[in-house]
């Protein structure tokens, strides 16, 4: 077997473990109330006559975000559920981590690079940002292998790849037009660099290529962001901007919004840390030759990322959730971390091609053991709300997360799980947060008003702790049945389901 195949196999065996993982995850009720079910239920609206990426926790989401793609795996996530979102994100890693191994080969044995990319694309920051609990799954994260994509297109200056993969980054969400531009921008810099070393940085200002690109990704952003503002029937522009920088421009006047930002950015500092590493080591095994351009293009290509990731965590400020969704969170995280990636795959190739990276001696297998093994006090310490040992051992162990809540008795989880089996497909259920995986391929409400449809049953813990009970926008007459921890309510044409179930 050659080492390429081999390289392909340990690729193809990682991801197929990540997929068994996430399937594992998810039967195990591992993610409850979180956004991917956002994004099931917009995904597949539009098949079954409801408003274009219409769903039941925000109403009208694309007045919120461009998340175009979603329509594109409706048709794979309506048959599947959740199952769907996790299978295209391990087809889409499959394709562009094998496509990349396989460019990496044409220039040398595989195994002479791919250590250094291997640690970054399958190390426990990567895992945790594909499996923090409350995410599970987001549009976003498919920004990383669309990236990788997206960079070898560049690579390879094939148009019509280019195209495709441009197209599908900028319709994951509004910033993916800022995010495919810096790659474009960063790669258009470093060719300037590799076939202009003597001029400085700042003549590639005088290149028109590079204005140009600059100028269309511009223009790709603002008409996204107008067509935001037009779809919200305001000359605005989209609210959640606006507050967000009002936010900004409010905190910086206040300790507190400075000194939690600073612990965030430290905290995104320390997981960017073995990439950064990455970059330092390349930088070495180049003799620091162009080091400070290489620097410098990087990091300009950052700060845009940065930026919009800052502004748009900071809407979430003075609620509990500022430091756990701003720039640590993992669908704002994983842009700058994919443009990382992409950079040095570009910076390898464009200077140091020629360069074996990993050589199996004691002092290159002790620094890729290094970067490898301290991801793991890093996520721990800047994402505490990962425990990632527990995570891993509650999945081997087949235990719930919440293994010890009276919320999660077997008979009530069983008697949940089949009613989800028996009742109509695309059903609209009110389900409290621990039961809401069971129910993934339903309609599923939340308590914000914003649901398309009543629904025809809830299933409300019984002390109703959360106070959903006078938010349940149920159908009328309905009745209640007792389970052991919950109270379920259901209308008549629903009724005979329940019964059934109970019976079993």
């Amino acid at each position: 077997m050659t080492l390429r195949k081999t390289a392909i196999g340990i690729i193809f065996v990682a991801l197929i473990g990540f997929l068994v993982f996430k399937f594992s995850r998810f039967n195990l009720l591992n993610y409850s109330f979180n956004d991917m079910y956002i994004f099931l239920q917009m995904s597949c609206s539009w098949i079954d006559g409801r408003p274009l990426m219409y769903e039941n926790i925000w109403g009208y989401n694309d007045r919120i975000h461009n998340n175009y793609a979603m329509l594109l795996w409706g048709p794979i996530i309506y048959p599947l559920g959740a199952y769907g979102v996790f299978l295209i994100q391990t087809i889409l890693f499959l394709l562009s981590y094998i496509l990349l191994f396989k460019f990496l080969n044409r220039f040398q044995n595989v195994f002479n690079v791919g250590a250094f990319f291997f640690l970054l694309l399958f190390g426990s920051v990567w895992l945790w940002f594909n499996d923090h609990p409350g995410i599970g799954w987001h549009p976003e994260l498919t920004y990383l292998p669309l990236s990788i994509l997206f960079g070898l297109s560049l690579l390879h200056s094939n148009r019509l790849w280019f195209g495709l993969a441009a197209l599908s980054i900028v319709s994951v969400k509004e910033d993916g037009a800022i995010f495919a531009g810096v790659i474009h921008l960063a790669y258009l810099a470093q060719q300037y660099v590799a076939t202009n070393p003597q001029k400085p940085l700042w003549r590639l200002l005088s290149v028109k290529k590079f204005w140009l690109a600059a100028g269309v990704w511009a223009l790709v952003f603002v008409a996204g962001m107008a067509f935001m503002s037009f779809k919200n029937r305001s000359a605005e522009p989209e609210p959640r901007l606006r507050k967000a920088l009002e936010m900004v421009v409010n905190g910086l006047q206040q300790g507190d919004f400075i000194r939690q930002n600073l612990t965030l950015w430290g905290n995104l500092a320390l997981l960017m840390l073995p990439a950064w590493l990455v970059l330092g080591w390349l930088l070495f095994k180049s003799q620091f030759r162009q080091s400070g351009k290489i620097i410098a293009i990087y990091a300009i290509g950052l700060l845009p990322i940065l930026i919009s990731n800052w502004v748009q965590g900071s809407l979430y400020f003075g609620t509990p959730y500022f430091e756990r969704v701003s720039i640590t969170w993992p669908p704002r995280f994983v842009l700058v971390y994919a443009y990382t990636v992409v950079f040095l795959i570009i910076y390898w190739i464009t200077f140091l091609r020629n360069t074996p990276l990993f050589a199996p001696k004691w002092p290159q297998m002790a620094l890729i053991a290094g970067l490898w093994l301290v991801q793991i006090p890093i996520v721990y310490v800047a994402r505490p709300d990962f425990p990632m040992f527990q995570i891993l051992k509650n999945t081997l162990k087949g235990r719930y997360d919440y293994a010890d809540s009276p919320l999660l008795k077997p008979n009530d989880v069983a008697f949940a799980k089949r009613l989800a089996q028996a009742i109509p497909p695309r059903s609209d259920v009110y389900i409290f947060d621990f039961l809401i995986p069971v129910f993934h391929k339903h309609y599923n409400i939340w308590p914000t008003g914003n649901q398309f449809k009543p629904a025809q049953i809830a299933i409300i813990p019984t002390d109703d702790f959360q106070g959903l009970l006078p938010k349940m926008p149920m159908k009328t007459p309905y009745k209640t049945y007792q389970i052991e921890g919950y109270t379920v309510y259901v209308t008549p044409d629903y009724e005979r389901y329940v019964q059934d179930c109970l019976k079993k």
